[in-house]
Formats: structure tokens, sequence, C-alpha cells
């Protein structure tokens, strides 16, 4: 696994898993957690070329829209191939 910090680094169809929060944005931590994305969850990137900066990702069973600040508050952890 490898361990990025910013959604918009991933490529369409990436999986993710989320590993924390961002100090710089703790401010959009308690959107985050109501919306389901606390720490181990993972999710799959559908789209990073929403409007503003906005990143559309499934969660489980649910599809949801991230505003950019709330993609920036997130620290994940990465799938590549080489962890399958």
């Amino acid at each position: 696994m490898k361990i990025k910090t910013n959604i918009s680094e991933l490529s369409l169809g990436s999986v993710g898993i989320v590993a924390g929060y961002s100090a710089i944005y703790g401010g959009y931590i308690g959107k985050l957690i109501s919306k389901g994305l606390t720490p181990g969850i993972s999710f799959v990137v559908l789209n990073l070329n929403l409007a503003e900066g906005a990143v559309q990702i499934m969660l489980e069973e649910k599809i949801i829209i991230l505003s950019k600040p709330e993609a920036n508050a997130l620290c994940i952890d990465v799938y590549t191939e080489e962890d399958l």
C-alpha cells in the first residue's frame, strides 16, 4: 500500500482506504464522518472532473460527492497492483 495525501492524485477506478484526516482541514472531519468516511473504510474513485474540484466516489453501496476541501481533508492509503 502506498500513502497518498490527496484523492486528486488518484486515477479513475482506483481503490483507496481512509487512513485519517489532514489537520489543516480539521473543520471538515465531522462532515466526512457523517458521510461514512471513517478510518479503514474503502472507496472507489468514479469521477475527478466535477465542477469546482469536487470528486465522486463510491463508498460501499452508495455514491457520494466530496467538495474540494472535503477531498483534501482525507489522508488515504491506495491499493496498488503489488498489493493484490
